[in-house]
């Protein structure tokens, strides 16, 4: 559920009116079905309204509370421990409950959560949960759910931050995990782990040898699962495949599996896979099914050389049903984009979704972009991440630019972001997405809607933006002090983020303001209009009253 979504329902839960009652009570099950909890402040109020209003909270069918924690000391963090008691407060009316995925930067500080989820929502058949600096025990009540259609794991940076190389524990929790997911779940059909929680042979080794015949959705990080292989013996991760014939979504990476070992795939295996995330070298390794993928996310970064967009144009022309794609690049140097964009256009001319990411270098503007996509008579969804140039527009224009250049896109999204873009980085399994926040750090992000007339033409665009700020303390954080002054500890300075929804006029005889009009246009054009006044009109009054 989106934030606008979130207010439109609370909005209306204050209406007192009959009409407007019966009008909520039938919106509740389409507003409430999916509730996505993104922040702290969401999961407060949205937690304490539901528990309010069981009558609302009887139509949640998925629950997802991610935040993260104030604190990098787990036992003084408060939020952890307050939205976990909130949900135990809560399961009793969840009666639809049947997906519950905890994103948090830690694990739950109240474990009876679990407990209290699972005696309260009989539907619930998917979980999801985070490891960071402090993982469960092997007594935990998470380990105790059975009959699980879908399971996923998030690894987050506490994780890697906590534990080091010299001093890894035992984790005794690994195989009260695998007894859950293999033995009690043998009807599991989605299985998401990011990350790499499996360090040992030992630990990971159950994942190998595992068969559940209705698997159809299966997502892997660096989980170490070929880096040994002994000569002469197959993978026994491309046997697992092999065993696994109703798969349709495939997200693998190097350290799980070694591209070469994809040739060894018997023929006929992998009949239903449909979408695949990887590397461009695990494409090469599934050229014998390239006729039935219509999905590819390639979100191991490629990095630009002379020889990487050939490579990539000529995989991608074997795909001849592809409708989809998500490709990150990186550049290391000046390099002119969008050359790279139209060998991809040329080698997909059916993409109906196309999603672009580039890091490190500014490759090339919004303009180029849209020429270059022209190419694309089919795209109805374009998202487009990369580093701001020097000859860059901002946002509104850039907008106008693509919708009026591609008149056929239904939506798209641009995304800037500053130069050490963390990497590699999950974007999600949904490519193209184009609704709030796109989860991971940017500088300025704006989703776009195109309206269109009876004709089809293009009329207005409905645009959400949002741009972060630094906030005062950052700013007071980087001023010089003298060094007889004292100096007074602060809070972790955090980057604010502004929110700005307004509406582009498309048609080309649509009366433009200038002038005062500007003062009342909300954009951002009409912002800064409204500081210059305000400014101009206080500087007036400072000469008015130094001369007078």
């Amino acid at each position: 559920m989106s934030r606008a979504t979130s207010i439109l329902g609370q909005t209306f839960c204050d209406l007192r009116s009959r009409p407007s009652k019966y009008l909520f009570l039938g919106l509740c099950p389409a507003l409430y079905s999916d509730v996505q909890l993104v922040n702290i402040e969401q999961c407060h109020s949205t937690l304490t309204m539901l528990i309010r209003r069981p009558d609302i909270a009887r139509h949640v069918q998925k629950l997802l509370v991610r935040f993260s924690t104030g604190s990098r000391v787990r036992s003084i963090d408060y939020n952890e421990y307050m939205v976990s008691t909130l949900v135990c407060y809560l399961s009793p009316s969840l009666d639809a409950l049947h997906t519950f995925i905890w994103d948090a930067d830690e694990i739950p500080q109240r474990d009876d959560m679990w407990f209290a989820l699972r005696m309260s929502c009989s539907r619930l058949t998917t979980i999801g949960t985070s490891y960071g600096a402090e993982l469960p025990d092997s007594h935990s009540n998470l380990f105790q759910f059975k009959e699980l259609r879908g399971f996923i794991l998030n690894v987050k940076r506490g994780f890697y931050e906590q534990l080091g190389e010299a001093d890894l524990p035992e984790f005794h929790a690994e195989p009260k995990l695998w007894d859950m997911l293999i033995r009690r779940s043998p009807d599991l059909e989605e299985l998401h782990i990011s990350g790499a929680p499996f360090i040992s042979d030992q630990a990971v080794r159950p994942l190998c040898y595992a068969r559940w015949h209705k698997l159809r959705s299966l997502s892997l990080g660096d989980i170490l699962l070929d880096w040994d292989p002994r000569p002469g013996v197959r993978s026994p991760f491309i046997t697992f495949l092999e065993a696994h014939p109703q798969l349709r979504s495939l997200r693998t990476s190097r350290a799980a599996l070694n591209p070469a070992f994809l040739s060894t795939l018997a023929p006929g295996s992998l009949p239903e896979l449909t979408h695949f995330s990887g590397a461009v070298e695990h494409l090469q390794g599934l050229a014998p099914i390239h006729q039935q993928i219509t999905s590819v996310a390639l979100d191991e970064p490629l990095i630009i050389r002379d020889f990487a967009p050939s490579l990539l144009a000529s995989v991608l022309r074997g795909l001849k049903s592809l409708t989809e794609l998500r490709v990150c690049f990186v550049f290391q140097s000046a390099y002119e984009g969008g050359s790279l964009v139209r060998s991809i256009a040329h080698a997909c001319p059916g993409l109906t979704k196309l999603e672009v990411i580039c890091t490190r270098k500014s490759s090339f503007t919004i303009d180029t972009l849209a020429k270059a996509a022209r190419a694309l008579p089919r795209l109805q969804r374009l998202r487009v991440t990369l580093v701001r140039s020097q000859q860059e527009s901002s946002l509104p224009v850039c907008a106008t630019l693509i919708a009026h250049t591609l008149p056929r896109l239904h939506a798209f999204s641009i995304t800037f972001i500053s130069p050490d873009f963390p990497l590699p980085l999950y974007f999600g399994s949904e490519i193209g997405r184009m609704r709030g926040d796109p989860g991971h750090p940017y500088t300025e992000t704006g989703n776009y809607i195109v309206r269109t007339d009876e004709h089809g033409l293009p009329t207005t665009v409905a645009c959400t933006e949002h741009r972060t700020s630094r906030s005062l303390l950052s700013l007071l954080e980087s001023f010089p002090a003298p060094l007889m002054i004292p100096t007074v500890p602060l809070r972790k300075a955090t980057l604010k983020v502004k929110k700005y929804s307004y509406s582009l006029d498309l048609h080309p005889s649509a009366k433009r303001r200038c002038g005062l009009g500007l003062v009342f246009e909300r954009s951002n054009a009409g912002n800064e209009v409204r500081v210059l006044v305000v400014l101009m009109s206080l500087t007036g009054l400072a000469l008015w009253g130094f001369f007078s």
